[in-house]
């Protein structure tokens, strides 16, 4: 009776270690199922359906609360999700929050281990975003410390490395720095020499060469030149207002002379005078605008010929 008692203990043993063994298990196999599933893909699955159905406002919240929903578990559609949402503040040129947004669909993309391809196309994208937040902005691409990596870190194809240093001498034109910009030009067409074909390499060169070589008319001469009345419009290149300002000025100046020769200073001080001054500030503010004019009219035109160009790619 004691050796039966003894024995039915220990099955009893052996049979609640096997019982715990299969609910450990169990566990283990729910657990794994669970992680290869995506617990709020629906939430995925409706924002991307806003999405495609042009609801985009409603669209971006849903992708936010997906992507919230990620700090508890972690969904197969991370990435695409980050993505989506940057697309959406690029649509609505929110270009800070676009370039943020990407970043994070590419950091995603290496946590789940993708091919170089797809992130490379994700970079792409950040790139282009980065760009455009530095026109809007008015920032100077080449200090951005993406842009930096991009150009500089081994880690990165000659694909990505081109497209940055593309837009690194795009910005530098947008940003009107243009010693820099002959620089980068020469070290991106060293470098990447089929970027360009020889018309467009032609096109850009003769317009930096204009740019660099360009003498602005200056508004301090404009001034004082102003002081005979046409002058400083004659030499800011605008003659039809040159013409108006000798005529008028000229005018006024032989009336107030006549007047105070004659010693008729009653008409002088009521009638000539004041139109006097206000002609001559006239004249001399009309002079200056003409030279600023005259100055980024040549500028634009040499700027426009060479973005023109560089838009096409």
């Amino acid at each position: 009776m004691e050796s039966f008692i003894k024995a039915y203990g220990r099955c009893k043993k052996f049979f609640i270690l096997l019982v715990l063994l299969c609910v450990q298990a169990d566990i283990f196999f729910a657990a794994e199922k669970e992680s290869s599933t995506d617990a709020y893909e629906p939430l995925f699955l409706y924002a991307q359906s806003l999405h495609n159905n042009g609801a985009f406002e409603q669209a971006l919240v849903e992708y936010k609360r997906y992507i919230f929903m990620q700090d508890y578990s972690r969904g197969i559609h991370q990435t695409q999700a980050f993505e989506n949402l940057a697309t959406l503040y690029a649509q609505n040129n929110e270009w800070n929050l676009a370039a943020q947004t990407q970043y994070k669909a590419i950091l995603s993309s290496l946590q789940d281990e993708d091919n170089p391809e797809k992130t490379d196309l994700l970079r792409k994208k950040h790139i282009y975003y980065l760009a455009e937040q530095a026109k809007t902005e008015k920032f100077s691409f080449q200090e951005n410390l993406h842009i930096f990596t991009y150009l500089n870190l081994p880690d990165f194809s000659s694909e990505i490395k081109e497209m940055a240093a593309f837009y690194s001498f795009k910005n530098l034109i947008e940003t009107a720095r243009w010693e820099t910009a002959q620089k980068e030009f020469n070290s991106f067409t060293a470098t990447y020499p089929q970027a360009f074909s020889p018309e467009e390499y032609s096109i850009i060169q003769q317009n930096l060469d204009n740019i660099i070589t360009f003498k602005p008319k200056k508004l301090e001469v404009a001034r004082y030149l102003s002081l005979f009345p046409g002058l400083g419009q004659l030499y800011a290149a605008d003659y039809k207002d040159s013409l108006n300002a000798f005529l008028l000025n000229g005018s006024l100046i032989a009336l107030s002379v006549y007047s105070i020769c004659t010693l008729d200073l009653w008409t002088f001080s009521l009638l000539e005078f004041d139109p006097l001054i206000r002609f001559m500030k006239g004249n001399i503010y009309n002079a200056q605008k003409d030279a600023h004019e005259y100055n980024t009219r040549h500028i634009n035109a040499y700027t426009k010929e060479i973005m023109d160009l560089l838009d096409l790619h």
